[in-house]
């Protein structure tokens, strides 16, 4: 049994959910249940006296097997969930499943994930219980059905396993298991799911042309002008590195970022007109690997007329990205509206560094909060020699970022008192009623560290500076009105060679 955490994503849309059973369907998509068995009711008629309820309830118990068709545009490599056991009366007065695509992240989001996440109940009275997943083999997108494994997810534990003693039968196109008991379960790909946690996958290595199959980007989002323009072929080429001169080119990045890969380096060659598009944002956080993490150096160029316009989080041109740097780079006539995390080049950034020498100008539209000139959210880009000439919400706005704004309106209370010891460790005081408390290291003025600082008293700064000479800032902050804030003096000091 391996025992494996679960990947997370952001997913948004809601669907209803269901019992395996005479009164309620998926909202749209799915059928009303079937069932069969000996002594089983044979049509989807509701139950209409209590004397026919009665003489099921006490008749002996008997084998039984409900249904549900599956149709999902956004995930329809799985057609069919089949439930049975041994239970008196109708089965689906027992059993209950609940669709959990687009509803819980913690599901929606496995790596590999094969069709949708299901949520199994089942009371006492069902005995043998087994559970089957049916699947469509023209859906799977080059995946081999060899690799196809069920997984379900321990609650006790926080984590997938993979169901033991599965089987999978190619000809019938199901995965079925006897299931020892309830909660969520799904089918992945053993090749996704395996490499990401470091196991050894090479009984299931394959290949297959990307290029031939709609991505979860493509299948699950309005790609606007994206795909109109996108050369797949070129992308796969030029990828990781790419050097983008047009926006057919800079389409084919968007689609290899969002449906392949999301780490690549982008280097605009020249300057690039997106006026006549509905543009889509770079990185997107659906979905493991879904953001973008890599370089944008503009080298001086200007993106002219970018509008994007879309009706959830994470909208810029960087949509949701970790451990992104920016640089070199201009935009004019840029409109971005969106209803949460919202900025001209970026949505909603972590770990991001240092971003340069960027100018934005334009409209952007956001919703209650992280919205700003460049970037809606992030919490520690040092913006160096940016500027901006942007109305948001219909208003001049100063703050490049939403953090700016949230750390301007609170008052800064230096609280503790940091002191800087001979050995160049950090001694602070004890105080209650901080949340999330921690370090902030800045070495020349860049951040290099950001972490808890509970119940440390006495940080070791040897363990997180570098030996080279630099100017370092150390400071206390808390979590305070959304944002960190500082919350402690200054320490600052110098390292030159003669240090030690």
């Amino acid at each position: 049994m391996k025992k494996l955490l679960a990947a997370l994503t952001l997913l948004s849309m809601a669907i209803s959910c269901t019992s395996c059973g005479l009164y309620s369907t998926y909202e749209a998509d799915v059928e009303l249940s079937e069932i069969s068995g000996t002594d089983a009711p044979t049509s989807d008629a509701s139950i209409s006296t209590e004397a026919e309820t009665e003489k099921l309830t006490e008749a002996d118990p008997t084998r039984q097997e409900c249904h549900k068709t599956i149709h999902n545009e956004e995930k329809p490599e799985v057609v069919k969930i089949s439930f049975e056991g041994v239970c008196s009366g109708d089965i689906r007065r027992h059993a209950k499943v609940e669709d959990l695509y687009n509803i819980d992240i913690l599901h929606s989001g496995v790596v590999g994930l094969v069709g949708i996440p299901v949520e199994l109940e089942y009371d006492e009275e069902v005995k043998n219980p087994r559970l089957t997943f049916t699947y469509d083999t023209s859906e799977l997108r080059g995946i081999p059905e060899k690799n196809l494994i069920m997984l379900h997810y321990s609650v006790q534990d926080a984590f997938y396993n993979t169901v033991e003693n599965f089987k999978l039968d190619t000809d019938n196109c199901t995965v079925s298991a006897d299931i020892e008991e309830q909660g969520v379960y799904l089918l992945a790909d053993a090749y996704q799911w395996y490499d990401c946690w470091g196991i050894d996958v090479s009984e299931y290595a394959y290949e297959r042309d990307l290029t031939q199959y709609k991505t979860d980007w493509e299948r699950e989002e309005d790609t606007g002008s994206i795909m109109a323009l996108a050369n797949k072929q070129w992308a796969m080429e030029n990828a990781p590195d790419f050097h983008v001169s047009n926006a057919e080119q800079l389409a084919s990045v968007v689609w290899y970022v969002n449906g392949i890969d999301g780490n690549a380096n982008v280097t605009l060659e020249k300057d690039i007109d997106l006026s006549d598009y509905d543009w889509k944002p770079m990185g997107w956080g659906k979905g493991m690997g879904g953001g973008f993490s890599g370089t944008v150096d503009g080298q001086g160029h200007t993106i002219y007329g970018m509008t994007i316009m879309e009706d959830y989080l994470q909208s810029g041109f960087i949509g949701y990205g970790l451990g992104v740097s920016v640089k070199n780079i201009n935009f004019e006539d840029a409109y971005v509206s969106s209803t949460h995390c919202t900025g001209i080049v970026g949505g909603e950034l972590y770990m991001s560094g240092a971003w340069e020498n960027i100018y934005v100008q334009g409209t952007v539209r956001g919703g209650d909060d992280d919205y700003a000139a460049i970037v809606g959210r992030e919490t520690d880009i040092n913006f160096k020699n940016c500027s901006a000439d942007v109305t948001v919400n219909g208003e001049p706005f100063e703050y490049l970022s939403y953090r700016q704004k949230r750390e301007a309106e609170v008052e800064i209370v230096e609280t503790f008192t940091l002191t800087l010891n001979d050995d160049y460790t950090i001694t602070r005081d004890e105080h209650e009623g901080f949340h999330n408390l921690g370090w902030m290291i800045l070495m020349n003025d860049e951040q290099v560290l950001h972490r808890n600082a509970e119940n440390e008293l006495v940080l070791d700064t040897h363990n997180w500076v570098s030996d080279s000479p630099a100017k370092y800032t150390i400071y206390l902050v808390a979590y305070i009105n959304g944002t960190y804030i500082r919350v402690s003096n200054v320490i600052e000091y110098t390292l030159t060679e003669n240090n030690d």
